[in-house]
This record gives structure tokens, sequence and C-alpha cells, in this order.
């Protein structure tokens, strides 16, 4: 929503009702808590930018669940609660504004710049926050690219009077680059308006309107500087060997052949390709899409976009941790794009309006949902071929809502009506690799298949190439005899769909990875620790069959064991004794911290003081694996059985109502999802793995196969 501050002004003053309803219209949010937050923030942001030096400047405002205001930038899920544009000192210019409506009463320096000790736990500092955005637009944005335009920011604290502690040390250099500004007079009527005068002298309506319609386009030498980071030997966690190498390079061929052909005409009808790379856990899929976005980013034969495409929020922010770690760049995140940027702008305003206008559009109707949306002349958020090459990791997890018994599932940010997330980000990019593992999709919307994507590949006129990474193992200590061997056990499919053969395997035959199973978790955890006193990684995992009553709490790890997700009581030397842990800890969503473990963090000081989901641990590994294998899948007889009153997966809700049902085959299916999950989780492990049983005839189970 881009108008001049004087608009802004005038709305808010005489017609702030009609202005908030409008708010709600353009970010399709309209609860309680939200309009008291525009009430609160909005008058008090115009008050300060009413000065006399900043007026007929543009603000961008839009709306997010928690924030006062927001402007979406393109391509990612980052919003920012207000921009100010114009023209500074030497051209045009952008000035962010993070809007905190917070009390600091109790918040002290945290233990490093960008995080403040707040509520009990180190949060982020709104100046760090800031330093993303302003990092973001400089590397990211068209307009900014385009103008040479200037782009800083800031932190306003609209109802704390006092910020000193934001301020003070180890805050003081980055505070001095982004600063943050009080609810006093000094700030307000002083510092706010000197800050924002400094870098905006003029109103230039021309880029405000830039700015507004911009584009993701990368900075060709950001990229070429994290490419060359990712490439480094010595230092770059990305290392390729055996098959990796040959996947690798047949991609290389691939997308060099679609995007530099020696001749035009050696180009497809549509000048698609599209690749996807098959492999089961541990054959390097994500080692390949690290090093083919790298190789691509030095290439100056190659240009546009080159995105890596995560396909959920553990991932995501995983990927973008790794690329910051190995860059030192915190720009880097913006390499990072999640599946549901791909929606070229479906949203439920639209599908208001379209039902309003007598519409049938339904998430089948999908095809005729986006002849109407390109009809209704609305932006386009997602450009066909927006991206020169779309690396997909995990793509087994993409969404495709025209799955046969999938009606009525959920997607976190994917609009249901557009379709098929895999079809969209082939529309969207010039070549794009697919990077999956099919036995790797468990939950209800994970629907995307080899053979929909070449339907897909073929629909677009698209080259089709299927690459396989089958006989490469580089987890488990190279065990492919231990992956088979789990695939057994589990009865999860081959390729094709035909059961897994009976294997046997133990620890040393197939390589040096072990396993072993203890009586209690204890057992486990001492285990563990004798391993990470010597320098290796571990964690505890473990499957969905125990709810996350710890989710949300401010400082779980000191929650009593009682009140722990998982408290387990078990026999040891004639007493009881107890266990207790919580689920892998994400304030405010950040899944990485569970896996990149950061300085600060409760699991740097501890790896074992939380439980990880295989939602978090999917596609990452770790030298030790301690597995609590509880009852929600268990053997009885001669086959795998499911307790549903032990599957706590939210994800499952389709899944998990028809087999309480009792609908045919919907248990089976519960029992399929199980298995996949617990695939995901024995085979983790680079060098072992430890197995707790909460159920006794399961342990004998697994313990029989060992012994055989």
């Amino acid at each position: 929503m881009l108008m001049d501050l004087e608009t802004f002004g005038n709305r808010i003053q005489f017609d702030k009702e009609a202005f908030l309803d409008d708010l709600a219209a353009h970010t399709h949010r309209n609860s309680p808590a939200e309009r008291a937050a525009w009430r609160s923030s909005l008058p008090t942001l115009w008050q300060t930018l009413r000065h006399p030096s900043l007026h007929g400047l543009h603000v961008q405002l839009g709306q997010r669940e928690g924030i006062a205001v927001e402007y979406r930038l393109p391509a990612v899920a980052f919003w920012i609660d207000a921009v100010l544009l114009g023209r500074g000192p030497d051209g045009p210019a952008a000035v962010i504004i993070e809007l905190k409506d917070w009390k600091t009463s109790g918040d002290r320096p945290g233990s490093r710049p960008g995080l403040i000790h707040r509520s009990g736990v180190d949060q982020m500092h709104p100046s760090d926050q800031v330093q993303g955005y302003v990092e973001y637009c400089r590397r990211f944005h068209s307009a900014v690219q385009e103008t040479n335009a200037a782009v800083a920011g800031c932190a306003y604290f609209t109802f704390a009077s006092d910020v000193a502690v934001y301020r003070a040390e180890p805050h003081d250099r980055l505070v001095a680059e982004f600063p943050v500004f009080g609810q006093n007079q000094t700030d307000v009527t002083e510092a706010l308006p000197a800050f924002i005068s400094r870098h905006l002298v003029r109103p230039d309506a021309d880029f405000a309107r830039k700015f507004d319609t911009g584009e993701y386009k990368q900075d060709r030498s950001l990229i070429k500087q994290v490419s060359a980071a990712i490439r480094r030997p010595g230092t770059s966690p990305f290392v390729l060997l055996d098959k990796q190498r040959e996947g690798f390079e047949r991609c290389m061929a691939v997308v060099e052949a679609q995007l530099k052909p020696a001749k035009k005409s050696a180009r497809t009808s549509k000048g698609k390709s599209v690749v996807v790379v098959e492999g089961p856990p541990g054959s390097g899929k994500s080692i390949i899409a690290a090093h083919l976005w790298a190789s691509l980013g030095v290439n100056d034969q190659v240009s546009g976009n080159v995105v890596l495409t995560t396909t959920c929020t553990a991932q995501r922010s995983n990927w973008q941790e790794m690329f910051v770690r190995a860059s030192g760049k915190k720009a880097s995140k913006g390499i990072v794009v999640g599946s549901n940027s791909y929606n070229p702008g479906l949203n439920q305003d639209w599908l208001q309006e379209e039902r309003a206008r007598d519409n049938e559009v339904t998430p089948e109707s999908w095809r005729d949902n986006l002849r109407l949306f390109r009809k209704s002349k609305r932006k386009i958020r997602c450009a066909d071929n927006a991206f020169a090459v779309s690396i997909v990791d995990e793509a087994h997890a993409l969404i495709d809502p025209t799955f046969k018994g999938r009606r009525g599932m959920s997607a976190s940010g994917w609009m249901l009506h557009a379709g098929p997330q895999a079809w969209h980000i082939i529309r969207g990019s010039k070549v794009s690799v697919f990077l999956l593992d099919e036995a790797q999709s468990y939950r209800d919307n994970e629907t995307t298949s080899i053979e929909s994507i070449q339907g897909f590949a073929e629909e677009f006129g698209a080259d089709f190439t299927r690459l396989s990474l089958s006989g490469s193992q580089f987890r488990c200590s190279g065990s492919i005899e231990y992956l088979n061997w789990v695939d057994s056990l589990l009865h999860v499919p081959t390729s094709g769909g035909r059961p897994s053969a009976t294997v046997k395997w133990r620890d040393g035959l197939g390589g040096p990875f072990g396993f072993e199973t203890f009586g209690d978790p204890q057992e486990l955890e001492d285990w563990l620790r004798t391993r990470t006193e010597s320098g290796a990684t571990a964690r505890f995992v473990a499957s969905y069959a125990r709810k996350w009553v710890s989710k949300g709490v401010t400082q779980p790890h000191q929650l009593p064991p009682s009140a722990q997700d998982f408290c387990i009581r078990y026999q040891r030397s004639g007493s009881e004794r107890t266990w207790a842990r919580i689920w892998n800890y994400t304030p405010g969503g950040e899944y990485s911290i569970f896996i990149q473990a950061p300085e600060g963090s409760p699991i740097k000081r501890d790896p074992l003081c939380e439980v990880g989901c295989p939602y978090v641990l999917r596609g990452f590994d770790f030298h030790y694996i301690g597995l609590l294998w509880m009852s929600d899948l268990v053997w009885r007889k001669d086959r795998w059985r499911v307790n549903l009153d032990q599957v706590h997966e939210s994800a499952w809700r389709l899944a998990n109502s028809s087999a309480r049902k009792g609908r045919p085959g919907s248990e089976a299916e519960v029992i399929s999802r199980l298995q996949r999950g617990y695939r995901i989780l024995l085979s983790r492990a680079m060098r072992g793995v430890g197995v707790w049983f909460e159920d006794e005839e399961t342990r004998e189970h697994v313990s029989e196969l060992l012994r055989q």
C-alpha cells in the first residue's frame, strides 16, 4: 500500500477506522489484536513522520500477524514494518523502520551483538533484524540495484521510552549503523527525524513506484563471493565424492546446455529443462545442490537468478544458516527461496472476489483459477521464467493439491487454489532441478512424485532428464548394506513400489557402522555423552509419539520433568527413575537452532538437552544419533502395527482422521508414514545409532533380526 505521507497522515487523523478496514483488506488479516496494534502504533508513527523535514515522502505499508505495519520483500517471506521512500543526497533512497511496541523493563544486553536478553532468553536484537532487511534490499531488490539506491534502516520503539540497554555493549557498533529510537521527546522530535532527513532530502515518486513494483534480482558480486566460499577446498562444508561428482557433472551438463547452447536452435521449444536427481538418504543430494548452485554462481555465461529452493521452514532456515556460515555474509540468506514464493499471486482476497462473481474456484480447478487470475490484472508476484535456475532440495515435500485422496489437506503458506508447486517452479524457471527421495514423503501435503514432475515437464515442452544416485552412501559409515537392512526392517518399498526383500545385517557387516540397543533412556544418554566428550556430534531424535506441550514456552529447558514433552519413568536397581527432555526448541519458528547449535543457545551448551523430530532432521546428519523408539510403531507377531493414541503428528490430520474412523486402507497409510519417519531417523548418523525401545516386543523383534 503505497502513499505519500500527507495522505497517510490525513487518513490516520480523520479516517482511521476506514483506513484500518483498507489495511485489513490489503493484508487479509483483521483480528482484534492486530487492529489494536494498528490503532496504537500508526498514530505514533505519524506523529514522528510529520516533522517538516520529511514532507512529501512516500511510505510503503502492509501488515502481518504480530506487527503493526509491513512491506513484503520480493520472492521471500521477509516483512518490513514501514519503508520511507524518496531521494537522498546522492540519488534514490529508502529508509527501513522496524516498529517495536515493546516494554523494555527487565531487558538487558545479550551475549552477542545480534542478541538481546528479553523475557529470560536471548532474542534477535531489532537492529540485527533491520540489518538483514537492509542487506536484502541492497543485494536482491531490482529497484535498488537498477537505480543504485541507498538503503538505511533503524528500529523505533513506539511504547518504551528507555532503550539504553539496546544501545549498550556489545550492541554499540551494530546500533551505530542501525540505530534504535525510543518513545521519548529527544528521540521523537530530534534524533529520529534527523536520522531520516540525513538519508531522505526530498520526494521521488518515480523511485517510490519502482520500489513498490520491484522484483527479486540477485547482486552478482555477492553471488560470486558466496559461490567462491562454498567451492573453497579445505573450508567448505560441502565436499563432492564418487557418485556425487558424477551426478553433479551430469546436472551441470544439462543446465549449461539449456542456458548457453552453442546455437539458439538447440533450445527446446519453450526454452526449459527439467532435471530429477533421485537417491536414498545419505546419497549426497544436498551436497550436489550446494555445488550446483555455487558453480552456476561463478559462471559469467549464466545470467539471471540462480536460487536454492526449499520446501519447508526447518529446511529453509538451516540452508540459510549454512550459507551465512560458509560466506560470512548475512545477506546470503536471500539466495534461499521457499517453494511458496513461486505462487504467481493468488490469495484469499482474490479468492473472495472470484467467488463473489459466482465463479467456481476450487483446488481442482487450478488451471482455470490461473486464467482468472491473469484476467484480473493483479500484480504477478512470481512471473514466468523469473529464475534462470531453481535447485529444489527435498523436492519430495512439494505440495500437489490435486493428489488423489488429499482433498482438504492443509498447506502452510501455499495457496492450494494455485495448483501444484512443482508446476509453478517449472513455470517460473528456465531450468528446474529437483532432488528427491520419494520414500521420504510422509506428511499429508507431501504429494509430489517423479511421475508428476515428468508430466509437468512434458506439458511445458521441456527437456526432461532423470539421474539416480542409488548405490551411493555417504552417511552410516558408507554402509549401503545398513540402509538396505533399514528398508527391509521397516518394510519400506523399493523403487517400483515393491516391498523390500529380506536383508540381513549386523554391526561390522558392510562397514564399521554401529547399532546398539539400550535398556533405558539414561543408558542411551550415557553412551552418547561418551561420544560427545571425545568431540563427536550427537542428537536425540524421536517420531511424533509425544505432544509438543513445550511449544511456545519461553524457557522450556527449565520446566520440571513432569511438564516436559518426554517424561519417561524406568526401573533401575530396583527403584523408579525419571528421564525427561523437551522437543527441539524453535523460538520464533527458527528450526536451524537444533541443527546448527549457534553460540548462546541451550543446545550449544548441551547437544543432548532436546529431542529432534523427523521434520527438523530431514536432510541433515550427525556422528551419532540416539533414537527413542516410542510405542506409535510396534511389532506384533508378524507385522507392523500402529497405536493411534501415540500418533501426534499435526501434519497427518487427514491420515489420522481416516484411520480413527476405520476407513479401508487408512490404517495401513498411517503405518506407511511411520515407517518412512523412522527410516529418516535411522539414517541420520555418520558413525552409529543407539536405540531405546519403549515397547518390549518391538525391541525383541529388532534384536532378533540383528542376531540372525
